[in-house]
């Protein structure tokens, strides 16, 4: 199924196209008389005007595009956001009830951050930020799990609190590629 934007880009092809025929036929043998020659002139105006017309629908075509995946990407990061926010508050609340050290809060309060950001900073309409946005959100995610992991005692706890590190590190280096993005 097209959307319209697309109809619209392949009418507009399919007339740059035929006029682009008409003139090489009427190209294929020599005009005769001043009225061939005009016809000819007019064809080529009107070839001009349908490619304006098609750049133009290609314009729309690629803002239609855009615009549907910001409108997925702003629907999504809510959801993703949910973990790296939810899951440091419930930490924060074994922090305040002293069933974790208080360094957790080094950890904790970032990924906090990073997460609102990720779920509630708003979108721009450009496809770096939207990639950017969607790989903090992926990555703020996968770090919320491998927080809930480090929180429990088990031989890899130490590995997961690393890797949490490294991961609050990464989801705001992604958020802040994402600000620099012009």
């Amino acid at each position: 199924m097209t959307t319209p934007a697309q109809h619209d880009r392949d009418l507009a092809e399919g007339r740059v196209a035929r006029f682009k025929q008409d003139l090489r036929d009427g190209l294929a043998t020599a005009p005769e008389g001043v009225e061939a020659m005009d016809e000819l002139v007019a064809t080529a105006h009107r070839l001009l005007d349908a490619e304006v017309a098609f750049d133009e629908a290609k314009r729309r075509l690629a803002d239609a595009e855009l615009e549907s995946r910001h409108a997925a990407t702003q629907r999504a990061v809510v959801w993703f956001a949910a973990a790296p926010v939810l899951v440091p508050l419930v930490a924060a609340a074994l922090v305040l009830f002293e069933v974790l050290s208080p360094v957790w809060l080094l950890v904790l309060v970032p990924l906090f951050g990073a997460g609102l950001w990720v779920g509630f900073a708003p979108v721009r309409r450009a496809g770096a930020v939207i990639r950017e946005r969607t790989r903090a959100a992926w990555a703020g995610s996968v770090t919320a799990v491998v927080l809930v992991l480090a929180l429990f005692p088990w031989a890899g706890a130490v590995a997961c609190t690393v890797l949490t590190a490294l991961g609050v590190a990464g989801t705001i280096a992604l958020l802040w590629r994402e600000s620099r993005t012009p």
